[in-house]
């Protein structure tokens, strides 16, 4: 586990929460701020794949919930984040 990375992406979401410059739109934060940019990439790299559960374990210890979003058959098709005013979708 790359705890780096991760506590990178933990440090985005917490800025996240804290900048109201940060769009939302119904519940989700819309895609297009740098932010949400950069925590969606490091979100499909360390958290996307059947072998990524140690990593949303490390994220959800640090109070961001991760639950899947559109699923099918074969499991999730994205995930999501939840921070205080909103939801990340990723993958």
């Amino acid at each position: 586990m790359a705890t780096e990375n991760l506590d990178l992406m933990v440090a985005l979401l917490k800025r996240i929460e804290n900048d109201d410059s940060v769009e939302i739109t119904h519940t989700s934060y819309k895609h297009l701020h740098p932010l949400i940019q950069s925590v969606i990439y490091l979100a499909d790299i360390l958290l996307t794949g059947d072998d990524k559960f140690e990593n949303m374990n490390y994220i959800q210890q640090k109070g961001f919930p991760i639950f899947p979003g559109e699923q099918d058959r074969f499991g999730w098709l994205t995930g999501c984040i939840q921070l205080k005013k909103g939801i990340i979708i990723f993958g």
